[in-house]
């Protein structure tokens, strides 16, 4: 499990989301994890660093050459 704060504590907040995301974060929960516990591992995770992400595409478009669906499958 992650940082959860105290469910006890003045530190916890209640914030809205739709059901899909409920139902996709539920999804995410194992064992006895609460939501701030998924939430806290989504955000705590280097792979959800959008800048990193961006900036990983950016490169990846600009060094990669892209061929149409069609021209890749031609032969086949």
């Amino acid at each position: 499990m992650t940082r959860s704060a105290d469910s006890n504590s003045s530190e916890m907040v209640t914030i809205r989301i739709s059901r899909t995301n409920q139902e996709r974060l539920k999804k995410l929960k194992k064992g006895n994890m609460t939501y701030d516990d998924v939430i806290s591992q989504i955000v705590d995770d280097e792979n959800w660093d959008v800048d990193k992400l961006d900036a990983d595409l950016n490169k990846t478009l600009k060094t990669s050459k892209l061929i149409p669906f069609d021209e890749a499958f031609k032969d086949v």
